[in-house]
């Protein structure tokens, strides 16, 4: 097979989205098949260190600035692209980051959307950037694209309810689960030095957006250091880019954190790269993801796997992707929230349970098994779809 993927997306951080790019092109070279992946032109250079060892590759440039909507990427789907995939003699163009406009199709088309989240949360877009842009535009993407992929069975449910899609042309490839990076104690417990975490912290990962409820987590952690005496930090990563969304947000969280007097206990870490947020994943007492709205949850699986005890939302997907390995709760409660941290951080009989059972679960979750999936709907779509 013959596959182009879509890697526009990539601006210099490799995400979740960037790294199932990458892995499903390692996996299709990997079995001897070839890919043309499709990045800005000014990313090249990045692009190929990131794939410098893999054989049956092909990296095009694109003349574009940005991944998001425009007509520059509209012409690109329509056109350019499928002009290509016909003169390459490729399968089929597998486009990875929640929207593409082929109008003109002229191979079979898969997009993956991660998730719809702005039709609950809006967070950073505007009212009419949501309203008159993005909705009516995912749509459009969804209706043209021949095959919709989603991360979860909830997910799928809500790209089929909110946007209008036939649940039948959405299929689930769960993400895959990065693999940490080497353990390094000097490393590790110089990220606890940096941060003061000395008498141990409770984890959050994921930043500061409104959906990631951290003004009532902040408000639980709270009561738990009230009722028990805890005397560690609740440690939340992520970066704050000074936009207006943000320094909302971040006024938001410092006013949870006044009014819970916890000034010096709530460490906002800011940007962290993986090797340190790896490092804090294996120090935390618990891990504590109390989101609102989540199309996966990666971070409950990386805590799992770093074999640390978790405690989430009972919401949207992330159910889905705990399973029984987690102690859920109604993320809208703050007694809820902070009664099932007191019992992880004092049950020493459930924490061994809990890390036990996250660890087989994050075993059922990798890009192999993510990367075979993709595979075989690939063959089933270069098999069974003519080109027009």
């Amino acid at each position: 097979m013959k596959i182009v993927m879509d890697f526009r997306k990539y601006d210099g951080v490799v995400g979740g989205t960037e790294q199932g790019a990458i892995q499903i092109t390692r996996h299709i070279c990997g079995r001897g098949d070839e890919v043309i992946l499709l990045c800005k032109r000014h990313r090249l250079q990045e692009v190929e260190a990131l794939l410098v060892d893999v054989r049956g590759l092909s990296i095009l440039p694109l003349n574009v600035r940005s991944h998001l909507m425009s007509l520059r990427n509209v012409r690109l789907d329509s056109m350019f692209l499928q002009n290509l995939a016909v003169k390459e003699d490729a399968d089929l163009i597998h486009f990875y980051y929640n929207w593409s406009f082929p109008f003109r199709k002229k191979v079979p088309c898969v997009l993956t959307v991660h998730d719809v989240i702005p039709f609950t949360f809006r967070e950073a877009m505007g009212f009419l950037m949501n309203r008159l842009i993005y909705r009516p535009s995912l749509r459009l993407a969804c209706k043209l694209n021949d095959v919709i992929v989603t991360v979860s069975q909830y997910s799928r449910k809500d790209i089929a309810r909110k946007v209008g899609v036939p649940v039948d042309k959405i299929r689930v490839i769960p993400n895959g689960l990065r693999e940490p990076t080497i353990h390094d104690p000097e490393r590790d417990a110089d990220v606890k030095k940096r941060f003061g975490l000395g008498a141990g912290y409770v984890l959050n990962v994921g930043g500061i957006h409104e959906r990631k409820n951290i003004a009532r987590l902040v408000q639980a952690f709270a009561r738990v250091c009230r009722s028990t005496g805890y005397k560690g930090s609740l440690v939340v990563t992520g970066s704050i880019s000074g936009a207006p969304y943000q320094e909302k947000m971040r006024r938001l969280c410092e006013a949870a954190v006044a009014c819970s007097r916890m000034q010096g206990r709530v460490v906002f870490t800011g940007f962290v790269t993986e090797q340190e947020v790896d490092a804090l994943f294996r120090g935390a007492d618990l891990f504590a993801y109390p989101s609102l709205y989540e199309g996966f949850g990666i971070p409950v699986l990386e805590a799992m796997k770093a074999g640390t005890p978790v405690v989430t939302s009972n919401l949207t997907a992330m159910p889905e992707v705990a399973g029984d390995a987690a102690v859920s709760v109604n993320p809208y409660s703050v007694e809820e929230l902070a009664t099932a941290m007191e019992r992880v951080l004092s049950d020493h009989e459930l924490r061994t349970t809990l890390k036990r059972k996250g660890a087989e679960r994050a075993q059922r979750f990798s890009w192999q098994i993510t990367c075979e999936e993709y595979y075989r709907l690939y063959e089933e779509l270069s098999g069974r779809v003519l080109r027009s």
